[in-house]
């Protein structure tokens, strides 16, 4: 009895020792990582999928337009680069913009973007312009998105309303769009007194 019970042990241990040589049953280690190697090196070289939709941030400051002496002295290099939110009647507002592709993280240029525009209140609508800015002509601060506007000078006070889209060469969309609450809007206020 012990002699047929040592004998099947034996045979089952050569049994599954064969199997793992073979090919048959378990792979060996070396197997399994080579097999997941492969498909892991295939995915890396694969171009990142097109994004479905563009992230749209930025900000309005004020242009150097019709600025006081006053306001041109308030900081340095005066007003005109300071973020803002409120813009007298006859003043540029200055929209600066930048596109982001969510399957990259990566800030997109005028080779990725088919057209960056924005929407006015009245319906107009005008396209922001890539470039370099801040720092020097040579060496810019950084790169964006701009376009400004000049308010009339009877133009409405209150909220300004407005949109900015940004369209990627292969179709992805992204919106910029102020909050709802009309207090965080963009406002024209009455003109600075000179």
């Amino acid at each position: 009895m012990k002699r047929t019970l040592a004998s099947g042990i034996a045979l089952v241990l050569l049994a599954a020792s064969c199997g793992a040589g073979t090919g048959e049953g378990v792979a060996s280690p070396a197997a399994t990582v080579k097999a997941s190697a492969a498909p892991v090196a295939a995915a890396t070289q694969a171009a990142p999928p097109a994004p479905k939709f563009l992230v749209i941030f930025g900000d309005t400051i004020r242009g150097q337009l019709n600025l006081t002496e006053e306001e041109k002295l308030l900081t340095y290099p005066g007003i005109h680069c300071t973020q803002q939110s409120r813009f007298p009647q006859g003043q540029r507002i200055v929209w600066r913009m930048k596109a982001i592709d969510p399957t990259t993280g990566k800030y997109m240029s005028d080779k990725e973007i088919a057209s960056f525009t924005i929407t006015y209140p009245d319906g107009k609508s005008d396209k922001l312009v890539y470039g370099g800015h801040g720092g020097t002509k040579e060496n810019p601060a950084d790169y964006l998105w701009a376009v400004g506007y000049t308010v009339p000078i009877d133009y409405p006070t209150g909220a300004f309303n407005y949109k900015i889209e940004a369209k990627h060469l292969e179709g992805a969309v992204g919106t910029f769009e102020q909050f709802k609450v009309p207090f965080a809007q963009l406002q024209i206020v009455p003109a600075t007194k000179k």
